[in-house]
């Protein structure tokens, strides 16, 4: 058998458990606590405003109904001042929805004073036992008491939204049922004070199974609503899965087809060429031209190397597997060697080279044949896409905040604003390739792309149609190392 100390712990458990309830809905702090009470005030709200008007009504109607045998202050005072009572809890009540933001401190606020105005009606509104009492009148008698039975068992549900509300109006009820069967003085009257005792109980029990069916169902809510929006996500993120995916297969079908063409060519090259030396179709004594095929034999094959060369980086990039062998790099000598090595291309489409390195540039500590090739590939791209009488710089400066920034800017043909993403894209080019026969593989720039990042960099473009592109890789300032020697 259940002992009475497991029953009193139990109920005391019981109690602890339901003001920490009544606690956290007059004050939540959790995101999830905070938008329940929120809508559990919105919904009492919707339930009980016009109660406003129903209860002076309803007092006014019952002050009428007793004026036979009332005290005149009585009939005219107690549904005054449920009227004004009433009115009053309306406007201000309608003043802190005016002013609500449905933050955590607008909706304690709010939860405070629903409960507070409840409170205060339903004490006005079961004062009626006192006020509108008849003794020697058991037929007034009975209706009072059947007047509050009737407001508690409505009270059960409209007003089980929210926990402190509907809390709030049950203590005057329950003083109310128990004291008027005392004041009938009738020979019953114990058996009537338990009756109405119990009575408030069953409602009571009623009353928090509303609470809890209409809790439930906003969580539920809650949840539905919850999982909608992870729907939502993860369809859009499907569809920026598809969207890239597309856009890879894209790129890679380009990417093949323009592949087709740079391979073809130079080992058609070598192919043609090394035919003729092997069968000496010139005649044993042409020498010269051999040796002029065995040239274009090797530039050829240099330029498959390169693009073999490019395409193992770009891999190794995005696979995560590039090692850096990172040393102290003088970034202005670098510089000056690939301008001068890229010069008589640059000669031949009548542009302009120039190095422009801000005096107190540090050196770098970065893997120098990485730094070579970033260099490299802007300064050809920027040869490539700039008009005869143009000019492509190499610039390097110290930004404001210690970062090291250097990069290639040019007077070209630029790069229209939608296409700067898709250009950092593997095998990514530009509308502006179209202008051009020599389109290139759209490698050069993610690889630029993929090597400042492995260093802890980033890469900027800036680019206008028709004026020109300047392209910035950014170091962090812990690469800068003192320059001890100087720039040759």
């Amino acid at each position: 058998m259940i002992s009475i100390s497991t029953i009193a712990e139990r109920t005391r458990a019981d109690l602890l458990g339901f003001a920490q309830e009544i606690r956290r809905s007059l004050v939540p702090k959790s995101d999830s606590d905070i938008r329940l009470v929120d809508e559990q005030l919105a919904m009492a709200r919707s339930a009980s405003w016009a109660n406003s008007l129903i209860v002076p009504i309803a007092s006014v109607l019952i002050a009428i109904s007793q004026s036979a045998n009332v005290a005149t202050v009585w009939l005219i005072g107690w549904p005054l001042a449920m009227i004004v009572t009433c009115g009053a809890s309306e406007l201000y009540y309608r003043h802190l929805l005016l002013h609500a933001d449905h933050s955590a401190a607008d909706v304690s606020r709010r939860a405070r004073a629903h409960a507070r105005l409840t409170l205060l009606q339903s004490a006005l509104w079961c004062s009626m036992g006192y006020a509108m009492w008849q003794p020697g009148n058991p037929e007034a008698q009975g209706f009072l008491v059947l007047i509050i039975a009737c407001s508690l068992s409505g009270w059960t549900s409209m007003g089980a939204f929210h926990l402190a509300t509907a809390a709030a109006g049950m203590p005057t009820y329950l003083v109310a049922l128990l004291a008027m069967p005392i004041a009938m003085g009738s020979d019953n009257v114990y058996i009537l004070s338990a009756l109405s005792g119990a009575f408030f109980l069953l409602m009571r029990t009623l009353m928090m199974a509303n609470y809890r069916t209409r809790e439930k169902m906003i969580l539920l809510e809650h949840e539905r609503s919850g999982l909608i929006d992870k729907l939502k996500t993860a369809k859009d993120d499907s569809d920026h899965a598809r969207q890239r995916a597309e856009t890879a297969s894209r790129a890679k079908s380009d990417f093949l087809a323009n592949m087709s063409h740079e391979l073809r060519t130079p080992l058609n090259a070598i192919l043609g060429f090394s035919e003729i030396i092997h069968t000496k179709a010139m005649g044993s004594t042409a020498i010269e031209q051999y040796s002029e095929y065995g040239g274009y034999i090797h530039s050829s094959g240099g330029h498959l190397l390169s693009l073999i060369n490019d395409i193992l980086d770009l891999a190794k990039i995005e696979a995560g597997r590039l090692t850096l062998r990172e040393a102290e790099v003088d970034l202005r000598v670098l510089m000056d060697d690939i301008m001068r090595m890229l010069e008589s291309r640059a000669s031949s489409g009548g542009i302009e080279l120039a190095v422009e390195v801000d005096y107190d540039f540090p050196n770098l500590m970065a893997d120098e044949r990485a730094m070579r090739q970033m260099v490299v590939n802007l300064a050809s791209n920027a040869i490539k896409f700039t008009q005869p009488g143009g000019r492509v710089t190499a610039f390097a400066n110290v930004l404001g905040d210690g970062r090291l920034s250097f990069g290639i800017d040019d007077t070209g043909i630029g790069i229209a604003p939608e296409e700067h993403s898709t250009v950092f894209e593997s095998f990514g080019q530009g509308r502006h390739d179209a202008v051009l026969a020599d389109k290139g593989t759209g490698l050069g720039l993610p690889i630029v792309k993929g090597l400042a990042e492995a260093h802890g960099g980033s890469i900027l473009l800036n680019s206008v149609p028709n004026e020109g592109t300047r392209v910035t890789v950014i170091m962090p300032a812990a690469r800068a190392r003192v320059r001890l020697r100087a720039a040759s």
